[in-house]
Parts: C-alpha cells; structure tokens; sequence
C-alpha cells in the first residue's frame, strides 16, 4: 500500500518551517543588538529608542552620552524592514551637547510622527513608544540623569 502526503501535512510542515525560520532570524537579530549595547556599556549613559515601523522601517537608536564632556559619545541607528538591518554610526550627532540632541530629535519626531502629532503635541513630561527613536534615547537619558540627582539630594539631605 502506498502512503500519500496530504495537502494538509504539506501545509503544517510548510508552517511549521517558517516559523522555525523566524525564530531563528529572530535570535540572531536579538544577539546582534546585544552585543551592540554590550560594545557600549561603561562608555557612558546609554540612551535607547525604539520605532516600530508598520509601512515604514522600523528603527532602534543607541545613544551613548558622556556626563562628564557634556557631550554625546555616538550614537548607533538599526534601521530597516529586515532581521539582516545593522547598527550603523551616525557621525554628524558624535561630539553634540544632549540640549542640540534633543532639539535634533523633537525636529525628527514632528517629521516621523506627523499624523500622530497633529492629534497629540509632543510632551516632554509623558514617556510613551508613541514618540520618534532619537528623542526617547534622549529622554531615557534624562530620566537617568534626573534619578540620580534626586538620589544625590536625598544622600546629602539624610
């Protein structure tokens, strides 16, 4: 008796192949922005942001600023629609105070947010995902920033 492959387990495999695929892609992918942030670590603060791109590529922003200079160190943009996208330097934001950083990345938000923003201004004072790569780098590294302030204050204070 000859068994026959049905449609349906061609499908299941088939399935079954691409999602293992994805996951694989998907590790690699996570492994490559470990160790970027890795490389960077004890540089200075690191600032990070994520835009999840629907129609447009998405993009992840590391910003490494040093404290000390005033001075942001460099910052590294994965921009793409792929798992194979990498980290790239951009240059022209290496050697900037985080004040010009910050005016760069709000310019950048009115731009890549443009729909969203004519509903909802941007605001500084509320952290969410709905806001340009670049500009919550910055403000991950404020919130830093201002944390340990407040944490010098109460040492000095008690």
């Amino acid at each position: 008796m000859e068994e026959r492959i049905g449609n349906r387990e061609i499908l299941f495999l088939v399935i079954f192949a691409l999602l293992a695929l994805q996951m694989a892609f998907g590790y690699v992918q996570v492994r490559h922005y470990q160790k970027a942030v890795k490389k960077w670590l004890g540089k200075g603060i690191l600032g990070i942001g994520q835009r999840r791109g629907r129609l447009k590529p998405g993009e992840i922003i590391i910003l490494v600023y040093d404290r000390d200079e005033d001075r942001v160190v460099t910052v590294q943009s994965m921009r793409g629609y792929t798992v194979f996208a990498h980290f790239i330097e951009v240059p022209e934001y290496s050697g900037l105070g985080l004040d010009e950083i910050r005016k760069i990345g709000i310019e950048k938000d009115a731009v890549e947010m443009k729909w969203y923003r004519k509903r909802h201004p941007y605001d500084p004072a509320v952290l969410s995902k709905k806001k340009g790569a670049l500009i919550q780098a910055v403000e991950a590294i404020d919130l830093r920033l201002r944390r340990e302030a407040e944490e010098r204050e109460e040492e000095n204070g008690s």
